[in-house]
Parts: C-alpha cells; structure tokens; sequence
C-alpha cells in the first residue's frame, strides 16, 4: 500500500512532507494536519490526544481515500519541544465489499478492511522492521521483529540495534547508514542476534527518511535461514549427483574390461581349438573324417556357449587370491588398482581373472566377472 510521511511538531503542525505518490497531501510546512486531513480535532488538542500513539486509526482523506493513521512519538533528544512521525497508508477499496454492489449481503466495512490490510503489512509482515533514531534507539517495531530479537513478553522500543547487531558489523552498518541521503536505501548481508545470543543470517534493507536534521532509519530485514537451508539441501544433492556419476563411470570402466577380456579369451580359445580343427579337415581328403572333425568342432564350439553356474559349488574351487581378486572385483575396483592392491603385475592379476573364469565356468561372452561377483554375497 502506498505511504506518505509527515513530520510534525507537538502540536501537530507539519514541518516536512513526504508523499511522492500523493502530490496533493505534498502540504507546506506550518499546515494544520488535523485541518488538511479534515480530521476531528478539537481547538489546539495535540494530535497525540485525538489519535493514540503507535495504534493504527482507520479513516478517510477528504479525496475519500480509505486510509489507515499511525502515529509514532519522537524522542526527546530528536524533538525536544515534542514531536511526532506520521504514517498514512492508502488502499484501494474492493468493489465486492462495497455496499453497493452486495445490497442485500453487505461485506465488511472499509474500516475493516484497511485495518486487516495495515496489519497484513506492518505487524504481520515476513520480513522484521525497525524504525530507529538517529543514534539508532528503537522507535517502533513489528511482531516479525519482536520474534526474532525480543525476549518473551519483552518490547523493542527504546534498545538500540547494537544488542542486534553482532559487534564485528556494528561500525560497517552504522558508517554505511549514516552516510544515506534523504530517502535513499543501503542493503547488506550480515548476521544479526537474537535475545538468546543466536545468530540469525538476514538481508538488511535501511532507508533514510528525515526532516530538517532530524533523521529516522527504517530497518527492513528479511530471514535468510530457509533458503539457507534449501541451498544447503541442494548442495548435497549435487554431490549426491556426482557421487552416483563416478559410480557409474566405475561400473562403466568394468564392464569394458570384462567385454575385452571376454573379446581376448573368446579369440584365445579360437586360436587354441578351434583353428587347429578347421586345418585339419581342410587337408583331409576322406568325406568320413573331415565329418569327425566337423562333428569334434561343433562340440567345441557349443562348450563356449553359455552356462548358468552353481555359484555355492563354484566359488570353492578359488584359490584365497582368487577370492581376494573377487572381492576388490566386487568392491568396484579397476584391473591395474587391483594388481597394485595386492603387488602383483598386471599380468598376474589377467592370469588370476582367466583362472577364475575357467573356475567358475564363465564361458562364452553373455556372463562377465564383474557382474557374476556383483550377484553374490560379500566375500
């Protein structure tokens, strides 16, 4: 909702305006704001008499705007003849509450509403909001603030931000917010304590408003630990991510050397037994024997074909290094890791693997190591 400002002296006399939405409540200094505003005010009765301070009063300007008054006494270091901040908050009535639209069925009164809408702002606000002196007293502060910086019960009014501020900020905050034009803002990161002493991370928003040399800072901090927490939640999940990447990279790498293992002792057993077998019934000349040899080669040729292996009666034809060998092979270790984790040579270890293989009856190249060793029990 938009806001207009007024300084006023005890009398409620405005000696500054500010009201860059509504240039005709801009009044000139000396103006009678009980006057300008139509307001009810008796002959020469302080505005703190009419209006309770620090209570919002519903209203309306005389353009008929609903608005909401707020009145927050300064201190007397700042006004010493008296001296009063005025806040007015301006909003749009609905037109489904309007009495007129709804006849037989009346909504709630403008009144109403702004007073709902006031509080939605400023006491119900997510965000905490200070509005302090030049020496950084506390004037007034919403629910959002109490929570965070009040004891139980406590007030704000009257303590100054350095209980809010941690002491290695306090000269950075005070310099850069001192230094603000009128109207100007400055925003920061920083920490900010609680009435316990916890630490609470925010995002601090301060803007200047004054009067003459009266200045007034409004404090706007926002409570950064959700997102805080959501970052955090995310930075485990990429390393999460990236945890799961290198694992599959890892199974990844193993599969390739079982398919190559499993392409060399496939070519290996070509070389070994079946070549020879096909030499002989080229020089063959009898249809007889050439279809022994043919018949011998078909055999030799469905041994290298699939089995399904008994893995219980199987494993225990290892030897104790070939057991070792299954287990970093299980534990996802890689060929060269392993001969290094057990000081033997690479060779050694692919003697070690065609042993297991031949062992554990691991023929042909639908079943690797990797994945039979994967299917079993710890070792």
């Amino acid at each position: 909702m938009p806001t207009v400002f007024f300084f006023c002296d005890g009398g409620g006399r405005v000696a500054q305006t500010h009201a860059e939405e509504f240039k005709d409540l801009d009044l000139p200094p000396g103006t009678d704001l009980c006057a300008a505003l139509g307001l009810d005010c008796a002959d020469a009765e302080p505005l703190s008499a009419r209006f309770a301070p620090k209570v919002a009063h519903t209203l309306t300007d005389p353009a008929g705007r609903p608005m909401t008054l707020r009145i927050i006494e300064l201190p007397e270091s700042l006004a010493p003849a008296g001296g009063f901040l005025v806040t007015l908050r301006f909003s749009a009535p609905l037109s489904i509450f309007r009495d007129a639209d709804l006849p037989d069925n009346p909504g709630p009164s403008i009144a109403t509403l702004d007073y709902a809408l006031f509080n939605a702002v400023f006491n119900d606000a997510r965000d905490a909001i200070l509005l302090a002196d030049e020496h950084f007293s506390v004037l007034a502060a919403n629910r959002k603030a109490h929570t965070l910086f009040a004891t139980e019960g406590g007030s704000l009014t009257g303590i100054t931000l350095r209980h809010i501020l941690r002491a290695g900020d306090q000269a950075r905050v005070f310099a850069s917010v001192k230094a603000l034009k009128n109207g100007a803002s400055w925003r920061c990161t920083i920490a900010t304590l609680g009435a316990d002493g916890q630490e609470t991370p925010v995002r601090l928003k301060v803007r200047r408003l004054s009067v003459g040399e009266v200045r007034l800072f409004q404090f706007m901090m926002s409570d950064l630990r959700g997102r805080m927490a959501l970052e955090r939640d995310l930075a485990q999940s990429r390393i999460a991510v990236a945890d799961m990447n290198t694992a599959l990279k890892q199974v990844l790498r193993n599969v390739e050397e079982e398919r190559q293992e499993l392409k060399d002792e496939l070519a290996q057993q070509v070389r070994e037994e079946v070549l020879p077998t096909v030499e002989r019934i080229a020089l063959e000349d009898s249809p007889l024997v050439r279809q022994a040899y043919r018949s011998a080669l078909e055999e030799k040729i469905a041994d290298m074909g699939v089995t399904t292996p008994d893995s219980t009666s199987l494993l225990s034809r290892l030897t104790p290094r070939e057991m070792d060998v299954c287990r970093l092979i299980q534990q996802g270790w890689q060929g060269r890791a392993i001969a290094e984790e057990l000081g033997i040579s690479f060779e050694t270890l692919q003697t070690h693997r065609k042993n297991i293989r031949r062992k554990l009856d691991l023929k042909g190249g639908q079943v690797s190591l990797c994945a039979f060793v994967q299917q079993q029990p710890p070792f």
